[in-house]
């Protein structure tokens, strides 16, 4: 009898873990549900003494479990203390997990892979819908095209599906060896749809980790052959990518030298243009400020469409900012000539505030890193940064680091971090309007500033313990993920939002306890 019951509870514990792991880049309702099960599940199981014995014998799951205990001490000198407790709701998984993990029977080799191999399916399953988003529907933000989770976190959930595909294509384990190509195309597709996504955040975390692990890699293989080849194919997918970036760059950037050379002073309609060369940025190779026309351009766009020139597009830029330099993006000059050369779909997209006619292109690698050049080219100017992602993580990380300055030894708590950077923000006089001004954007930042460098240090500390002490940082699942998990944590707030408090929390104990070799 006792057998079957647990047998009963292994079989819900294996269920919950699936859902939990389906859910993951998929659905945000089904991830509570699956977290309920297992919580659920594992009150109902019972045997609370041993349960408790034995993760008091797991230290490096007490140190894991300690992540949640610090947010907690950060309550003794918080003063918003409904937002300490919302935040303290938004981190239970880094509570919760670990120990139903821990305390939970291990998975057998059969188990654990058939996990990963729901969540590969998972992450290209939500790769597809998000690719027939991209394709079939209109939307004014590449973000649109992630319905179910953030895009930042689904492009995290890319990389890892990308590595994990590449460690059941090439690993050792004999029983996938006949699935190899259905792993490569998995991760061809994975590594393809990361690219069209414009992902910046996944594009550096996959750059980087594949660099990490190469250089890894190369002290573990021993035969030359073998390591001559991973060095030679390295460096001609550096060299093309580099490549790449100078030619895209140069073709941005740089202007025809003969473009400021005689200049025409009036249009074929004989009013006069003007030129600005010398506060004027470079867009696609050619100066915005030269051949404009005001009085023409107001005139042949109030003809063809209702958005008045004087006005401002669907995001709330002026018009007449965002034709002009789309008309410089296609090569054409800034007067009534240049309005008659659009088609409807190019005044659509200018309606729309696509500056660049790039941006408008569903697929296009070459609109990302023009939309980085842009926000470089607007941070040399001084301008505001809000809505511009560069700049604006630059000004989160001077509130960040000047909050730090002030409360070193303690940070602000648990529940004053938002109060801490509207304070920081109006005494740097930031020019951030408030629906920007958000918080650090780096989780080092985000954790010095609430816990002060004692509680930074203990965070670092319970990032490197676990691993080390279990000796998982060899295992080529746990490193890839431990690689991924601290790249974003360097660009983002991972464990501040609900599914990126779930996805370290998870995945992090299920790669340390769930299985044990």
């Amino acid at each position: 009898m006792f057998k079957k019951i647990r047998e009963f509870h292994s079989a819900i514990y294996f269920v919950g873990l699936s859902l939990m792991i389906i859910s993951l880049p998929t659905s945000r309702f089904a991830l509570s549900v699956a977290q309920f099960i297992l919580v659920g599940n594992w009150l109902l199981e019972g045997h609370f003494w041993k349960k408790f014995k034995v993760l008091i014998s797991n230290i490096p799951a007490i140190v894991l479990v300690s992540l949640f205990l610090l947010h907690v001490a950060g309550l003794i000198y918080t003063s918003d203390i409904d937002y300490a407790l919302k935040d303290l709701r938004i981190k239970l998984p880094l509570l919760a997990i670990p120990i139903i993990f821990v305390t939970t029977q291990p998975l057998n080799t059969k188990q654990f892979n058939l996990l990963f191999l729901l969540y590969i399916g998972a992450v290209i399953a939500a790769s597809l819908i998000s690719f027939g988003i991209l394709l079939f529907s209109d939307f004014n933000d590449l973000r649109e095209i992630s319905p179910f989770i953030s895009h930042i976190r689904l492009s995290l959930h890319i990389c890892l599906a990308i590595f994990f595909s590449g460690y059941f294509a090439f690993g050792q384990n004999i029983l996938f060896r006949n699935f190899r190509p259905a792993f490569i195309i998995s991760m061809a597709w994975l590594t393809a749809f990361l690219f069209l996504s414009q992902s910046g955040t996944g594009i550096y975390v996959l750059f980087l980790t594949s660099l990490i692990l190469i250089f890894y890699g190369l002290f573990k293989i021993k035969n030359k052959l073998y390591k001559t080849v991973v060095v030679t194919l390295y460096i001609a997918v550096t060299l093309s990518v580099v490549s790449y970036l100078f030619f895209t760059i140069r073709n941005y950037m740089v202007t025809d030298r003969g473009e400021l050379q005689n200049l025409a002073s009036f249009t074929s309609g004989g009013n006069p243009y003007s030129h600005d060369t010398i506060n004027s940025f470079i867009e696609n190779g050619s100066y915005i400020g030269i051949y404009v026309c005001d009085t023409e351009l107001r005139e042949a766009w109030n003809k063809r469409s209702p958005v008045d020139y004087d006005g401002r597009d669907e995001k709330g830029n002026k018009l007449k900012s965002t034709l002009i330099r789309y008309l410089n993006s296609k090569g054409l000059k800034k007067d009534s000539e240049g309005v008659a050369a659009l088609n409807d779909k190019d005044i659509r997209n200018v309606e729309q505030s696509w500056a660049n006619y790039y941006y408008s292109r569903k697929i296009s690698l070459r609109a990302g890193i023009y939309k980085l050049l842009w926000e470089y080219q607007m941070m040399k100017s001084g301008a505001n940064p809000g809505g511009l992602s560069l700049a604006q993580r630059i000004e989160y990380w001077k509130a960040a680091t000047g909050i730090i300055s002030e409360y070193f030894w303690t940070g602000v708590g648990t529940g004053d971090m938002d109060e801490a950077f509207k304070l920081q923000y109006q005494k740097m006089k930031s020019r951030l309007a408030p629906e920007f001004q958000h918080r650090s954007h780096n989780q080092f930042l985000a954790i010095f500033t609430a816990f002060g460098v004692s509680g930074f240090v203990w965070f670092i500390f319970t990032l490197l313990y676990p691993p080390i002490a279990l000796k998982k940082i060899s295992d080529f699942r746990f490193l890839t993920f431990f690689i991924i998990i601290v790249l974003s944590m360097l660009v983002e707030d991972t464990l501040e939002t609900q599914q990126g408090v779930t996805l370290y929390a998870f995945f992090g104990s299920f790669l340390l306890f769930v299985h044990k070799e």
